[in-house]
């Protein structure tokens, strides 16, 4: 987010000198600015964009206003603001095992901007309810070890109120091995580049970062039928090595059974791949995404406004499936994370829930060190 630049009033040295000597007082002209810099730097300090030609003139002309009006509002300007509460940060679940969506909340009255920085990327938290919000997921064959997170939260006016470093600790978790049995046309979908065509068909559609949260409350299971698979589990097809993991859960059912939009959302892509067939995107918002695979009949498309529980698809056999099912999953900034987590009130990843400051992170300020 860009944040908006006040103009700098104009006024020539020695008008200033003249309005504020007299008056026996002192004034600090500082420099404001863009933001191009760093957002991580611990010693961002933005400044201001030239305008004009500088003062080329001994008097400043300030339209519809004296020169002592012009001074007055520009000792406004400079006047520093309230100083602001140190930021609270926490980080959901701590620690956090493979699999696993974390959410980052940050607690910042009057701060204007949160970014995280993770795994080499950086990215902006959204506000919401008066906090900041942000969420990333952990692949589920993420080595497990500790792993450095930033945490960066910035002022009304580009002053960086919080620069901090911590650890996110990922256990491991023991997943299953399946051993599963694909003959047939079917086999010919196990080859490495269909598979890659079909997460770079999919890609752009659940990796987009739409700011606002589509969602409130627990997510519904997207189908009546009983789960048949899970998440993680590693999977070996033909007797072949491991080379992937099942990415989300499986419903059991039958061809045409009911699969429902499991929150609010928009739908982001509808369409087919060869080896997930038919399928639906849903974006929730704040980089959180469901996927609804295998199906019979997708009844939304693109760009459609869905509620939680409306009926979007009817469960098929499409693409690589040994029978009719539902293939489900969770995308949290383009990782497939475990799905249960979002259906269970006790786990789920909630950013309107009540904080302890007790819990926050104590780590050190950086950018006041």
């Amino acid at each position: 987010m860009q944040r908006p630049l006040q103009q700098p009033l104009r006024l020539s040295r020695r008008t200033v000198l003249r309005a504020f000597v007299g008056a026996g007082a002192g004034v600090l002209l500082t420099a404001c600015g863009g933001d191009d810099l760093d957002p991580f730097a611990t010693d961002r300090q933005p400044t201001a964009p030239p305008s004009g030609n500088g003062d080329v003139a001994d008097e400043a002309v300030v339209e519809g206003a004296t020169a002592q009006e012009a001074v007055s509002q520009a000792s406004e300007q400079a006047a520093p603001l309230a100083e602001l509460p140190e930021p609270l940060v926490y980080i959901i679940p701590s620690p956090v095992s493979q699999g696993q969506t974390v959410l980052v909340l940050i607690e910042a009255p009057g701060a204007e901007e949160a970014s995280l920085s993770w795994q080499g990327q950086a990215f902006s938290l959204l506000q919401s309810d008066g906090r900041f919000v942000g969420f990333f997921g952990i692949d589920a064959n993420s080595p497990a070890g500790p792993q450095s997170l930033g945490v960066a939260v910035w002022g009304p006016r580009g002053e960086q109120l919080l620069w901090q470093e911590t650890v996110i600790e990922i256990t491991s978790v023991e997943w299953t091995i399946d051993n599963i049995q694909i003959d047939g046309p079917n086999a010919a979908l196990l080859e490495p580049a269909i598979r890659q065509a079909d997460e770079s068909t999919r890609l752009p559609f659940q990796t987009r970062l739409t700011p606002q949260l589509h969602w409130l409350g627990v997510f519904d299971p997207p189908s009546d039928g009983q789960i048949t698979a899970l998440y993680g589990e590693q999977r070996s097809f033909n007797g072949g090595p491991i080379e992937e993991y099942h990415t989300g859960i499986d419903f059991g059912g039958e061809t045409g059974s009911s699969v429902n939009a499991a929150n609010s959302g928009i739908v982001s892509w509808a369409g087919r791949t060869r080896r997930r067939g038919n399928g639906i995107i849903v974006d929730h918002g704040a980089g959180v995404f469901t996927g609804y695979y295998h199906l019979s009949e997708v009844l939304q498309t693109a760009g459609a406004v869905v509620e939680q529980g409306d009926l979007i698809a009817r469960m098929g056999a499409t693409g690589l499936a040994t029978g009719p099912h539902l293939h489900w999953e969770v995308v949290v900034r383009g990782i497939t994370v475990n799905p249960l987590p979002w259906l269970r009130l006790l786990e789920f990843p909630d950013p309107h829930q009540e904080l302890n400051p007790v819990n926050a992170l104590t780590s050190t300020n950086l950018a006041t060190g």
